[in-house]
């Protein structure tokens, strides 16, 4: 009975210890725990955080590419009706041209003791003419640089 008493006072020394280790576990579990779910909550608050701005910066990518197209559209009209006018004077200037030459040419056939008269004021065309022309040449070239610019 002593050796029982022995052994049972050893077993109940070792139940004790082995008790105490079991509390000490559980409040380190449960402190573990507690820290585990607290991170947990702030890594889901964090991801809803970059959700939400990610949310917000597509939407501000939608808007800002709408705005962007519209920009386009409305640039890409200004420089169609800038190319329009380009080509039309770009024509007048051709035309321009043909007429000087032509002018050119109806002088240089007159003869000049009788034609006084004539080849002054074929002189008088040619200068208007000249001066049309180079007027358009500048409009042309101030539109090009227009458009270059804006381009």
């Amino acid at each position: 009975m002593v050796r029982e008493r022995g052994d049972w006072a050893k077993y109940h020394e070792c139940l004790l210890r082995q008790v105490k280790y079991f509390e000490k576990m559980k409040s380190a579990f449960a402190e573990e725990k507690t820290a585990f779910e607290a991170d947990k909550k702030s890594e889901e608050w964090g991801h809803e955080g970059l959700k939400s701005n990610l949310c917000a910066a597509e939407e501000l990518l939608s808007k800002e590419q709408a705005e962007w197209k519209a920009v386009c559209r409305k640039d890409n009209k200004r420089i169609y009706v800038a190319r329009s006018k380009i080509t039309d004077l770009e024509a007048q200037i051709a035309t321009l041209k043909g007429k000087v030459e032509d002018a050119k040419a109806e002088k240089g056939r007159i003869e000049v003791a009788s034609k006084d008269k004539d080849l002054m004021a074929k002189d008088v065309g040619i200068v208007e003419l000249n001066r049309r022309l180079f007027d358009a040449h500048d409009k042309n070239e101030s539109l090009e640089i227009d458009l270059e610019l804006r381009g």
